[in-house]
């Protein structure tokens, strides 16, 4: 866009060499993209709190700064000044590695979502591989966190935890066979470019349905939430982490949650598509993010 080509004029003229101001954009987009991904989470978990307090007749945040919105940020640095206790007979890289594992399963998924007319991460042609792929290394995180953690609990709670995210996955990629057959590509941009005429939701219900419902499971949102079963497996497979590295956990499973609302906005609800939506680029953003708001809820 515009602005692209700004900084690109902006680094060219400093000195850089063409391919270097492109690489330099492309990790300056990454960044930006992951961070305000990661941003997000605040909003949505002060959300989630709020919307599950009304349905319980209850108030939620409501104590740190307007309307609670900052009861969030407290629980964050909380979690940040927060002693991280490593427990013997760890194994110290992988028992580190799975958190984040864990985060980067979810926001390298963004990385292929259409947000509106060019705008998108990177625009691949196996789009719908690239988001199995990465999907599946969420799962790699948790069986790592309970196998490194040295502990009986947490890797039973992993046994556990792996053996649901598998079985939910079989039916999420055969549902995903559908969009990918209706639009001819694997290609998210493409896949969205399709529903012009009609939604996939329409042409495609059933597969919609357990796409989403086989996602929600995997992200171990209610009523599936087995992947932890506190009363059981005492917490499950993060029982050992405490303070950042157990808040990664944490915010991937938030995230989780809305990055699916995305993709399935994407995959059977036209994405950005509107009215007027291909001549105000921005207009497409707020119809995306109505749709990914809306399922959420859901």
């Amino acid at each position: 866009g515009a602005i692209g080509s700004w900084l690109m004029g902006l680094l060219t003229g400093l000195g850089l060499s063409p391919a270097l101001a492109s690489a330099l954009l492309k990790f300056l987009g990454a960044a930006v993209l992951g961070i305000g991904v990661l941003f997000l989470t605040f909003f949505l978990i002060w959300v989630e709190r709020k919307v599950l307090a009304r349905l319980q007749d209850r108030l939620g945040p409501n104590r740190a700064g307007p309307f609670g919105l900052l009861q969030t940020i407290a629980d964050a640095i909380k979690l940040v000044v927060k002693e991280i206790i490593t427990p013997q007979g760890v194994d110290v890289v992988v028992y580190y590695l799975a958190p984040l594992l864990a985060i980067m399963s979810v926001v390298g998924l963004w990385a292929v979502v259409p947000m509106a007319p060019r705008l998108i991460g990177s625009d691949i042609n196996v789009g719908v591989l690239y988001l199995v792929g990465i999907g599946a290394i969420g799962t790699l995180g948790i069986m790592l966190a309970g196998w490194s953690s040295n502990n009986k609990y947490a890797l039973l709670g992993a046994f556990r935890s792996v053996a649901l995210l598998v079985s939910y996955e079989v039916p999420m990629v055969l549902a995903l066979i559908v969009p990918t057959m209706l639009a001819g590509s694997m290609g998210m941009v493409e896949i969205v470019d399709q529903q012009r005429g009609m939604w996939f939701v329409v042409l495609a219900p059933v597969a919609a349905l357990i796409f989403f419902v086989s996602s929600v499971a995997e992200a171990g949102k209610a009523p599936f939430d087995l992947l932890e079963a506190e009363s059981e497996i005492v917490a499950g497979y993060n029982i050992e982490y405490s303070g950042l590295v157990f808040g990664m956990f944490y915010v991937a499973e938030f995230l989780h949650g809305f990055t699916i609302s995305a993709l399935t906005a994407s995959l059977f609800f036209g994405g950005w598509l509107g009215p007027f939506a291909a001549e105000f680029p921005l207009l497409g953003l707020v119809y995306f993010v109505i749709k990914t708001w809306i399922i959420y809820f859901v």
